[in-house]
């Protein structure tokens, strides 16, 4: 097998950025490809050749398996690397880079075909002799076949898709009364992410451990593992927070799961970078879930406590090379974790956002795999994940405070994302201490979810938009500002924060300003000093009622966004003061039902003339791969829908009119 001399990146964004960092090096040629929407991203810039393959959805893009074998044909690519997500994990895409003579950087078909389908990959590892959970498959199962095989699994139990994974398809049924309806939302996003609906029931072991070994093969018979990675921190079955190793396993333990993952690696003539994934309970025994047969997004864990770059090793397994690792001399240095900063607001059940990328600046002191770029849009056609923060420690304690102070100091502007959750992930007692489930989010939700109390942010935000128009920035306030040979006029501001409207006044003095409407007494702000950055941002300091603290403030149309420095969430502030009335109305009724974010109606649940309660769900919307459900907020008479199936959303377009129920 050939040396590779010509890599095509079959993807997109972060991942195709950490594939390009590790094959340069190697003196590998790179190819990257894109869709209509990301001709300006930072992979296509990096790459030596880049090549736009169709429209933004990915359906017309990144999952074309014929433009992407076009593509690499066209380019004289002699392999392709496929990372993670789209086509990674798809048979029928490794089959036609082998009928091509094109070389994939990952297992054989028959093995990604074998561990894709959930049920062959569970037969397959009960005859390896790994332990498997209790549960049902048959793929043309009828509604009532899967209900009768609930009752005899025994609630309560999870239903995945069996194609696909990343928590897409997945729910968790606790009672027979949920079941048809999970069933139905479970079936419709497998649908949407995989072009499958087919799923099975697994015995759902409630508050466990996720475990996965991370695995490499060459194509010569060897294989080692490189120990475990804890992902138990999840949110919609999906993980947000990873490590290594887990605070959970053992030495001992480490070696049976091992070998386990490895007797599977030899089941299935596996080659290349794996990751078996495992469930574990509280007494100790651990359960086969699945095999992700590609490179996982928190890979950079692993790397960063051996020294060893996984994705090069990828490139020269792909290679034929004899893979020179052994098992006895694999060591782990500390401890790593990995947040995943993504376009989501934990506020909001995670809701996906979209938005210009006003102000970005991870930590320098950890690792960051990004593709964010000042001026650019977080879009609503790909996966929520923006970036990967990852940092390395001595040990677990020092690794924890390192991500909870990096994230602090991560700027990132232009819509909510959930930097502050992981940082408060990072920072709470029970995550240190290490003895938590996949639970550990719900269970400490109230405190992880809290409001935070913006008065600073909002006065500063006050004052900004009440002076900052008529001043240079970079001298403002001159000793004359605000003079008057009377007291002067405050100024009347009416803003929007957080859903609230707030009736303000600012007064000025010097460099000093009142803010009254914030509280029972005016918010002081004194010594304020403002300079305005090179990215058009502006840093203020200043004192907010005897408290010293530097602020970021950056201008979006009529509102900014106000940033206080070691607080990663930023405030977004509307400036209505000079909207109409009428434009300000707001009553307790809202008669329009908006979209929530930029996204794809995959069902209308309501008609004209039917009566909805409170929380009964009107439109079922995807957006960044995952279903949303939009409800009603009051009981009302639906009056009209404006919107059908597959209709593309904007955010805030009208999609169904109510009113009061008389």
């Amino acid at each position: 097998m050939p040396r590779i001399k010509k890599l095509l990146i079959a993807n997109r964004n972060e991942i195709a950025r950490r594939i390009l960092r590790a094959a340069k090096p190697m003196g590998i040629a790179t190819v990257a490809v894109y869709s209509e929407a990301d001709e300006k991203a930072m992979h296509v810039q990096e790459a030596d050749e880049a090549y736009c393959i169709g429209p933004a959805p990915s359906l017309e893009s990144y999952l074309r398996i014929d433009k992407l074998i076009e593509t690499a044909l066209k380019a004289g690519a002699d392999a392709i690397h496929p990372g993670y997500g789209f086509v990674s994990e798809s048979p029928a895409f490794a089959q036609a880079c082998a009928q091509a003579g094109i070389t994939l950087v990952g297992p054989t078909p028959q093995a990604i075909a074998d561990m894709a389908d959930k049920a062959c990959a569970k037969e397959i590892a009960q005859q390896a002799g790994l332990p498997c959970i209790p549960g049902f498959s048959e793929p043309n199962a009828s509604v009532s076949d899967l209900m009768a095989a609930a009752q005899r699994i025994g609630y309560p139990v999870m239903i995945k898709a069996l194609a696909g994974g990343g928590g897409r398809g997945m729910r968790l049924v606790m009672n027979e009364s949920e079941f048809a309806s999970q069933l139905h939302s479970a079936q419709l996003e497998a649908k949407n992410a995989f072009n499958d609906d087919r799923v099975m029931l697994e015995k759902a072991i409630i508050n466990p451990r996720h475990i996965e070994i991370q695995v490499l093969a060459d194509t010569h018979g060897h294989a080692v593992h490189l120990g475990e990675r804890d992902c138990s921190v999840q949110r919609r079955h999906q993980k947000i927070v990873e490590e290594a190793p887990s605070p959970a396993v053992s030495a001992e333990l480490r070696a049976r799961m091992g070998e386990a993952a490895l007797k599977l690696v030899r089941a299935t003539s596996y080659v290349g970078a794996g990751t078996v994934e495992f469930l574990l309970d509280a007494n100790g025994d651990f359960y086969f879930i699945e095999m992700n047969t590609r490179l996982q997004v928190e890979h950079g864990v692993t790397e960063a406590i051996t020294g060893i770059d996984l994705v090069q090793w990828q490139l020269r397994i792909a290679s034929g090379e004899h893979l020179t690792l052994q098992q006895d001399n694999i060591t782990f240095f500390g401890h790593a974790i990995q947040g995943r900063l993504c376009a989501e607001d934990p506020a909001r059940d995670f809701m996906p956002q979209t938005g210009p990328v006003l102000a970005w600046r991870p930590d320098e002191n950890s690792r960051c795999d990004h593709a964010l770029q000042e001026g650019g849009e977080v879009s609503p056609w790909y996966d929520s994940l923006l970036a990967k923060v990852i940092v390395h420690g001595e040990n677990r304690l020092a690794a924890c405070e390192k991500l909870a102070d990096s994230l602090k100091r991560t700027v990132l502007i232009g819509f909510e994302h959930n930097a502050l959750y992981l940082q408060r992930i990072a920072s709470h007692p029970v995550f240190q201490g290490g003895d938590f489930g996949t639970g550990f989010l719900a269970q400490h939700a109230d405190e992880l979810l809290k409001p935070q109390h913006f008065m600073a942010e909002c006065a500063v935000a006050a004052v900004f938009l009440a002076y900052a128009q008529q001043q240079n920035h970079a001298a403002w306030p001159t000793p004359l500002t605000g003079f008057s040979s009377t007291r002067a006029l405050p100024r009347p501001l009416k803003l929007k924060v957080q859903g609230k409207s707030l009736n303000l006044k600012v007064s000025s003095n010097n460099n000093s300003y009142e803010v009254d409407g914030l509280g029972d007494e005016a918010v002081v702000l004194e010594h304020w000093q403002c300079m305005t950055t090179q990215q058009g941002s502006v840093t203020i300091q200043s004192m907010v009622n005897g408290q010293s603290a530097q602020y970021l403030v950056t201008q979006s149309n009529s509102s900014v966004w106000v940033q206080q420095g070691l607080n990663p969430q930023a405030l977004h502030v509307d400036d209505e003061t000079l909207l109409s009335a009428s434009a300000l109305a707001e009553g307790v009724f809202q008669a329009v039902v908006s979209s929530p974010m930029n996204g794809k109606v995959t069902q209308v649940l309501v008609q004209p003339g039917q009566q909805v309660e409170a929380g009964t769900v009107l439109v079922c919307l995807e957006a960044m791969k995952m279903e949303h459900r939009i409800s009603a907020k009051t009981a009302a008479i639906v009056e009209q829908v404006h919107i059908k199936v597959g209709d593309q959303m904007k955010q805030k377009q009208a999609m169904v009119q109510l009113s009061p129920i008389q």
